[in-house]
């Protein structure tokens, strides 16, 4: 259990959209990952649940460092360094100690205002993928389910953040996540384990704990599939016979191209049942 200090912060979902019932529009919204009501405090650690840009995606994992208003952050966004770069009055300057007294002070003041300049968002500071921090006001996003005619039915306004200290596998669909530790004692069904272990972007960044081979289990259909595909590439792998005369076409396309390569490939062969069966279903 971790502890954490200080305030709470909740921010609840506002739900609109052109249905009324709200018992359907909470089924509707209650697939989205974006929660009802969102709880935090400083030292969360907290997961992005929607893509920012190149850097920040669905799946960057941060931790909230403060609270702070649209104004606040404006002031914060200019000088970083001189609240968190680590470095203790005492090592400084006389000269660079007043500096760093007064902008703080002028921050301090602002931030005291805060609650009258607007509303207070989390600032979380993101682990970037080239081991950069990136350090991020996060305000609301919205999720919506839409008809194909363009309207509405639901949408949620939320911050785009979870808490992190875990997920179960089925929230975790989806995600790519950097470092992650994985427990596999539970693993129920087929294909649970696979979509668990995909979720690292790399090994070095996977921690595995309670590991049975038994437990990764792949559904029969998937099996067969991959097998029908290795009876194809079987088939295709057989020497080719003298093309009929005339003038050879040119494939336009890698589909077309993939198809004369096959029709070629098979005549002058004699495929068993079981390949003439997958060939029929390919074509």
């Amino acid at each position: 259990m971790r502890s954490l200090v200080g305030k709470s912060y909740k921010y609840e979902a506002r739900d609109t959209g052109t249905i009324t019932d709200i018992a359907m529009r909470d089924k509707l919204l209650s697939n989205m990952m974006a929660p009802k009501v969102l709880e935090l405090k400083k030292g969360a650690q907290v997961m992005l649940i929607k893509n920012m840009d190149d850097g920040l995606v669905n799946g960057s994992l941060g931790k909230v460092s403060a609270f702070m208003s649209e104004k606040t952050f404006e002031l914060y966004d200019k000088s970083p360094n001189l609240f968190d770069d680590g470095i203790d009055d005492e090592d400084l300057t006389e000269d660079a100690r007043e500096e760093r007294s007064k902008i703080r002070a002028t921050f301090l003041s602002a931030k005291e205002s805060a609650a009258d300049a607007g509303r207070l968002y989390p600032l979380v500071k993101f682990s970037a993928a080239d081991g950069t921090i990136r350090a991020i006001l996060v305000q609301p996003e919205e999720w919506k389910v839409e008809l194909p005619s363009g309207e509405v039915q639901a949408q949620r306004s939320q911050l785009p953040l979870i808490l992190a200290w875990a997920l179960s596998i089925h929230k975790a669909q989806g995600q790519t996540l950097e470092r992650v530790k994985i427990d596999l004692k539970k693993i129920f069904e087929k294909g649970q384990a696979y979509v668990a272990l995909s979720r690292a972007t790399s090994q070095a960044g996977l921690e595995v704990q309670n590991f049975d081979k038994n437990k990764v289990m792949a559904h029969p259909r998937v099996a067969q599939f991959y097998d029908s595909l290795y009876s194809v590439n079987k088939a295709l792998k057989h020497p080719t016979v003298a093309k009929p005369p005339g003038p050879t076409k040119k494939a336009s396309n890698y589909e077309e191209e993939f198809m004369m390569a096959e029709l070629e490939q098979t005549r002058g062969y004699e495929f068993d049942d079981e390949e003439e069966a997958v060939l029929a279903a390919y074509g």
